[in-house]
């Protein structure tokens, strides 16, 4: 019988990729360089992980704190706490350098794209949730989709972090809030 997979071996590899990202771009990235920085066999990174293509998305999601979906009574709250939230990751040297890298990457390599989705589409992720919910409560337009959702909420942090980082921790939250609310019940 095969031996479960290590946390601990699967957590150094996917350091060792985010810093392989960070030195190298995606482009540059190699499992032998992971192996080496990790100290975990490459037989081991590929029962982890069959392509290599799998551990960059998942150093890269690594990167991100999924917040999970606050619950306030109202589309303002939940809107004010969410972006609170995730705010963290957008002001992160290391999760934007990796993301650009990622994003980079899906130019060169398009099947990158849908793989990159499913991970954002997966439970974590707190925006369909949060969608879902203000439809049902009449908060917001039955009318917009996830994608519009997600570039109304994540885009404006999203932009500001390859334009301005240097602004994000001052952003008027309230001010953005306001804005997001009126777009979303267009």
């Amino acid at each position: 019988m095969a031996r479960p997979l290590s946390t601990d071996a699967r957590d150094k590899m996917i350091a060792a990729a985010t810093d392989v990202i960070l030195d190298r771009g995606i482009v540059g990235f190699t499992i032998d360089e992971v192996a080496k920085r990790s100290g975990v066999a490459k037989t081991t990174i590929y029962r982890h992980f069959p392509e290599t293509d799998d551990l960059v998305l998942s150093a890269v999601h690594a990167t991100v704190d999924y917040a999970e979906a606050p619950d306030t009574g109202s589309l303002r709250g939940d809107l004010a706490e969410f972006l609170r939230r995730i705010l963290p990751n957008f002001t992160d040297f290391k999760g934007r350098a990796a993301h650009y890298e990622l994003w980079a990457a899906q130019l060169r390599d398009p099947s990158l794209i849908e793989r990159n989705q499913a991970l954002f589409d997966a439970p974590q992720s707190a925006i369909p949730l949060l969608l879902e919910r203000w439809q049902d409560r009449g908060e917001i337009s039955a009318n917009i989709d996830l994608l519009t959702a997600f570039e109304i909420i994540d885009g404006p942090f999203a932009l500001r972090s390859i334009i301005s980082p240097h602004s994000l921790p001052t952003i008027d939250i309230d001010a953005l809030v306001e804005r997001m609310v009126l777009q979303l019940q267009a």
